[in-house]
């Protein structure tokens, strides 16, 4: 009896034991879990990497607190190639704001993904890794991926472009702006006469909606309005308006609507509404192509067609002087003058000027580019900028370029300030300044450690070895005399 009491003693014992054991583990395993949901629901983890890279700054904490809107990000990835810096930023900014949220998903998985998001989506724009931001209220969305984030610089040296930073934070901040916004920047093209078409196009408006444009076409001829809060742009028409739909612009620019045209060397010379519509605005075009002097090495660059235009100070180019972006490359351009440039109205303002140079009519049986007696000669004018003011006292702005190739070409873009130029324009001509908020790329490469002072750090790392040595051999003399 005494032995069976003793078992059942034993075993109380051991039960006790285990079941505190189980009470610990569960106990410490739900610590985990909780501590891993603070975590993630506050984003409390550090972000230890020299760069900081999914470290928001207070302007896109600003951001995420005003979002009127719920809005989803679904991050696309391949199998195995998933960015773990944008979705550790995600996570943070999701921890941020309860409007917004994200999933980690793979068009692999789902290939329908895109298309349930949005009809809008182009295929093209979509894929295997990118970035959609999505706000159903307004039913806009944003497609991002590596070529967004990149922050490229320009080396003086090496006349190179390299990639100086990570700009994740930045444009996902402002996809989050352009798709919740009430009011987008946005332009229209005019269609119907010959412009430049999709496939001419393409590189301007992949630019436009990189920096958060909405790009529309806008055809008169099938009576669809213009909206004067938009520019309008031109670009190189083949075909004359109707007098009709010379009207309609008219209108359009009565009401304050701005224009950004395009003018080349091979457009028709005789378009007498498109002319009337340019002369109101003081631009006179002048036939034939701008060719450099041969001489005038600055001017142009390895044929004396591929223009390098010296920039004037205006409302356009102010900024871009100021920070010496003033390299530009017109491939063939054609030359404007201002006839009544001494008036006040319109007042026309050179912007782009080119260096001493002739006039060629390529049009002409037999033409060279060769300079020959009878050429026009001098300076010209490759762009101009005019203010129309009417008689209610609103202005109505516009811009023509000889040169159509600076705002369409991806190459230009990359290895000219093109690109800066046609934002800066377009920031002037729109009364809605494009979404851009002020947020500093991150480092792309970890910078080297500088010692501005090494003497102290190389008498320290010779005197510790030094110490450690003599004190060696001490004990060694120390032991030798035992």
């Amino acid at each position: 009896m005494k032995k069976l009491m003793r078992q059942i003693k034993n075993l109380s014992r051991s039960g006790g034991i285990l079941l505190k054991l189980g009470l610990f583990i569960l106990l410490a395993l739900g610590l985990s879990l909780a501590a891993d949901y603070v975590e993630n629901r506050y984003a409390l983890r550090a972000d230890l990497s020299f760069n900081r890279l999914t470290t928001q700054s207070e302007a896109t904490d600003e951001v995420l607190a005003a979002l009127p809107h719920d809005v989803h990000a679904y991050a696309l990835f391949s199998a195995g190639s998933e960015d773990q810096a944008l979705i550790g930023l995600l996570s943070r900014m999701a921890a941020k704001s309860p409007r917004f949220t994200y999933s980690v998903d793979s068009l692999v998985k789902n290939p329908l993904l895109a298309s349930q998001i949005s009809s809008d989506l182009r295929d093209q724009a979509v894929s295997a890794d990118s970035l959609l931001i999505v706000c159903e209220e307004t039913g806009r969305n944003r497609v991002l991926d590596i070529t967004d984030y990149v922050s490229q610089s320009f080396d003086s040296e090496s006349q190179a472009y390299y990639i100086s930073g990570f700009q994740y934070e930045k444009k996902i901040a402002e996809a989050l702006v352009y798709v919740t916004t009430g009011q987008v920047p946005q332009v229209q093209l005019l269609d119907g006469h010959g412009e430049l078409g999709l496939e001419q196009t393409a590189a301007l408006e992949e630019l436009l909606g990189s920096y958060n444009y909405q790009v529309s076409r806008v055809s008169l001829m099938r009576a669809e309005e213009l909206n004067p809060e938009h520019p309008l742009l031109i670009l190189s028409p083949q075909k004359d308006l109707l007098a009709s739909e010379l009207t309609m612009i008219q209108q359009f620019t009565a009401k304050g609507g701005s224009l950004l045209i395009t003018c080349d060397y091979g457009d028709p010379d005789d378009l007498p509404n498109f002319d009337a519509l340019y002369r109101s605005y003081g631009f006179e075009k002048i036939n034939g192509i701008v060719v450099a002097d041969e001489e005038d090495t600055a001017a142009y660059i390895n044929s004396p067609i591929y223009l390098v235009p010296y920039m004037g100070l205006s409302e356009i180019t102010m900024e871009l002087i100021a920070s010496s972006h003033t390299m530009l490359l017109l491939p063939g351009s054609r030359a404007f003058e201002a006839p009544d440039a001494q008036r006040s109205n319109p007042l026309v303002t050179p912007v782009l000027t080119s260096g001493f140079a002739y006039i060629k009519d390529v049009k002409k049986p037999g033409a060279t580019l060769l300079p020959e007696e009878g050429d026009r000669q001098g300076t010209f004018e490759l762009a101009l900028l005019s203010s129309l003011a009417h008689q209610d006292g609103s202005r109505s702005q516009a811009l023509i370029l000889g040169n159509s190739g600076m705002l369409t070409d991806s190459w230009l873009y990359e290895n000219t300030y093109s690109r800066e130029f046609l934002l800066h324009a377009l920031s002037y001509l729109s009364p809605h300044k494009p979404i851009e908020l002020d947020i500093d790329p991150k480092d792309a490469a970890r910078p080297q450690m500088v010692i501005p002072n090494p003497g102290l750090p190389l008498f320290v790392i010779i005197l510790v070895p030094a110490l450690v040595l003599g004190l060696g051999v001490a004990v060694l003399i120390k032991r030798r005399r035992r």
